[in-house]
């Protein structure tokens, strides 16, 4: 009885890895073999259709829009659990925003508070997105510098319209300008206007994408190299291997997602009023 049983998991175990090798295989001969495949780009390998070639043209559009829409989803239904207690999703979602927001006030101070569903939004949105690459025959958007760049122009513009609310439009001037004080101040306002702009406008959005987009690229070529190793190893061995290459991408993409939202609350208290935190200082008693 136990030759037919140890045939068949024998068996079983051959055709995991046959499929492993063929998925594998597949990505070592793509063209641009840095990452697992995704059921869009087999569909289009397989099929080479109009409607193939316009899936796998857009395919990072439609997997941040599937992020999009789970969060929106869970957003709702939470939203829907209006009750005195919260329970189930509106208590898990309610536990996230809490912890968001005391990050987010920690840093702003009482701006925080109105910050915060923004920022929270985007640590989730960028969180899941890197996350997204992990489950089989999906894909990491953020692993393109298309999806990582649309994400920091919106972060960009999010900061400097809050400039312009919390400052004032002529406050907001004054700040591009350098805040000039004297003669000497008022003749380098060219100078600091250029610096300001691309400082603000061009190296904020360059920096926060291709930080994102240089660590989860890299975190999918650790995937894929992982999976190769267990080519060339016994399907048990080969499963440890893949499972520690996941464990790493898990805790790096939290961090990735961690630092671009403690960068873009960085980038908005660059933006808020100095003078409140001034007054701040004044009135804290003294110990």
């Amino acid at each position: 009885m136990a030759d037919p049983i140890h045939h068949e998991t024998t068996h079983a175990t051959g055709a995991i890895h046959e499929a492993v090798h063929e998925v594998v295989q597949h990505a070592a001969e793509h063209h641009e073999a840095h990452e697992l495949p995704n059921w869009i780009t087999l569909l289009n390998d397989h099929f080479d259709t109009g409607w193939t070639h316009f899936l796998h043209q857009w395919e990072n559009v439609i997997f941040s829009g599937a992020i999009a829409c789970l969060i929106s989803l869970v957003a709702i239904r939470a939203a829907k659990k209006d009750t005195l207690i919260p329970m189930g999703i509106r208590n898990f979602v309610e536990v996230l925003f809490e912890a968001i927001e005391a990050f987010v006030t920690g840093i702003l101070g009482p701006h925080g508070t109105k910050h915060a569903p923004f920022l929270g939004t985007l640590f989730f949105y960028v969180l899941l997105q890197n996350w997204l690459g992990l489950v089989p025959f999906m894909k990491s958007p953020t692993s393109a510098w298309s999806t990582t760049v649309a994400i920091a122009l919106v972060t960009m513009v999010y900061v400097q319209i809050t400039g312009i609310r919390e400052q004032g439009v002529w406050h907001y001037l004054k700040h591009l300008a350098g805040n000039p004080q004297n003669i000497f101040g008022i003749i380098l306002i060219p100078l600091m206007l250029v610096i300001n702009l691309i400082l603000e406008l061009g190296a904020v959005p360059f920096s926060l994408s291709l930080r994102l987009f240089a660590n989860i690229s890299s975190e999918d070529r650790l995937l894929l190299n992982f999976a190769q190793l267990t080519l060339g190893s016994p399907f048990y061995i080969g499963f440890f291997f893949q499972l520690f290459g996941n464990m790493l991408a898990i805790i790096f993409s939290l961090v990735q997602a961690f630092v671009f939202m403690l960068l873009s609350t960085v980038y908005i208290s660059l933006v808020l009023p100095h003078e409140d935190h001034e007054h701040e200082a004044e009135t804290a008693p003294a110990h």
